[in-house]
Parts: C-alpha cells; sequence; structure tokens
C-alpha cells in the first residue's frame, strides 16, 4: 500500500509584492509539461535552470535558444549541488515524494519555494499588464482568478494607462518643488477627481497634461505668496 504524504499545514498569510528577478537565479526540478509552463513564465524575469532526466520537446526548444539552461541529470542520485546559489526552487517532477524532499532541502538552506500542488513561500498571481500598469491577481478558486482578470483586462482602457504615465510625470515636476510628501499627495489626488482630466485624456495627452499642471502651479503659487522660492514647473521631461 503506498504511503500517504501529509502536506496539512497551517494557513499561510501571504503579502503581496513585486520583486526584480533579474540578478537572481530559479531552479525549477522536473522536465514534464509543469516545468515547461514554469520555465516559460519565470524565464521572462530571472536566470532559470531546468534540471531533469528528461525534457519536453518546448523546454528543448527552450534551451536551443538560450532562454533558460537544461541540466540533464538523475535527480535520485542527489539534487543538493542544484539548489545551492538559488533564489526559488520550484519542484516540478511527477513524483510527489521526491518533491517533498527537494521542498525540505530547499526550506534547510533558506530558498523560497514556489510549489506546483499547494501553497510554497510563493504564489504565483495572474497578471494583467498594461504598461505601466501592473495589477496581480490571487484567489482561491482559478475560475474566480481568470474571471476577475478577464474584466480587468476589458475595463482597464487606454485612459487608465494614459493617467497612469501622466501623474508619473507630474509626480517628477512636483518633486523638484514640493518637498512633503503629504502635499504632493494632495495635488496628485486633486488631479485623479478631476473630471477634465479624465476627458481629455481621450482626447489628447498634452492637454490633459496642461489641465493637470494647473493643479500643481497653484499650489506653486500658494508656496510662493508663503515665501517659498520658486522653482517652476516649466522644465519637462
Amino acid at each position: 500500500m503506498a504511503k500517504h504524504i501529509d502536506q496539512a499545514s497551517p494557513a499561510k498569510i501571504f503579502i503581496p509584492l513585486f520583486l526584480d528577478l533579474t540578478s537572481k537565479s530559479v531552479v525549477i526540478f522536473g522536465g514534464g509539461k509543469v516545468g515547461e509552463r514554469k520555465a516559460r513564465l519565470f524565464s521572462q524575469y530571472s536566470s532559470v535552470k531546468v534540471v531533469s532526466g528528461a525534457f519536453t520537446e518546448g523546454l528543448l526548444v527552450l534551451g536551443q535558444n538560450e532562454i533558460c539552461e537544461l541540466v540533464k541529470a538523475d535527480l535520485y542520485q542527489g539534487f543538493d549541488r542544484y539548489i545551492k546559489g538559488a533564489f526559488i526552487v520550484i519542484p516540478a517532477t511527477n513524483d510527489a515524494y521526491l518533491n517533498l524532499d527537494i521542498e525540505k532541502k530547499a526550506a534547510n538552506l533558506g530558498i523560497m519555494v514556489n510549489k506546483v500542488d499547494g501553497e510554497g513561500d510563493i504564489i504565483v498571481p495572474s497578471i494583467v499588464r498594461k504598461d505601466p500598469i501592473t495589477i496581480a491577481i490571487s484567489t482561491e478558486n482559478p475560475g474566480l482568478t481568470k474571471y476577475l482578470r478577464l474584466k480587468l483586462e476589458k475595463d482597464l482602457t487606454e485612459d487608465y494607462q494614459g493617467m497612469a504615465k501622466l501623474l508619473g510625470q507630474i509626480r517628477r515636476e512636483l518633486k523638484e518643488f514640493v518637498p512633503l510628501q503629504k502635499d504632493r499627495s494632495k495635488i496628485v489626488w486633486e488631479i485623479l477627481q478631476d473630471a477634465e482630466v479624465w476627458r481629455l485624456l481621450t482626447e489628447s495627452y498634452e492637454k490633459a497634461y496642461m489641465r493637470a499642471r494647473e493643479h500643481a502651479m497653484r499650489d506653486e503659487r500658494d508656496r510662493l505668496n508663503a515665501g517659498y522660492t520658486s522653482q517652476s514647473l516649466h522644465r519637462r521631461d
């Protein structure tokens, strides 16, 4: 009779984070379809190594194109040396006991684990990306997660992208003459609540920008009246 693996553990509390993995290493154990899917995802953001005794055709193509590194190895003969130095380890073999051994070894070394069959240290969310906006979604139900992603992709129009770009430019300029973060936040919030800025975004980014500047320039005038030194907003990035 096969032994049952009890993976029950206390409920985890996750904090949503955006991580820069550019200089980090992700090691995936298992060269099947799941390993391939993980490799396609993480190779967009980090250095990826896939360790397995065999690889899917898709992974072989990724390896040939140097999108990820493929290492052929018998994992039952030892996998420790492939874990060291990794930032994230992903046990994705078709052997639950082997996956658990890899997970435990990574945990002992203080390396984060992204599990494929439960909650590890990292959950990879569903992502809506419309530059410069990125939204990450995670729920306990994959169907709901997909529904929310599709809805947000539809509702996240070009107006929001334009507003994100506009606010990014305005905030950089505000830092030149508004020293307090709370004052900068107040101006940004005024711009967000200005229906005319939103309307102008549908016509012209420049017109919307000029309207938004009026909020910042009014604050500048107020500060001049209070005796502050002028540093004009007319300088553009």
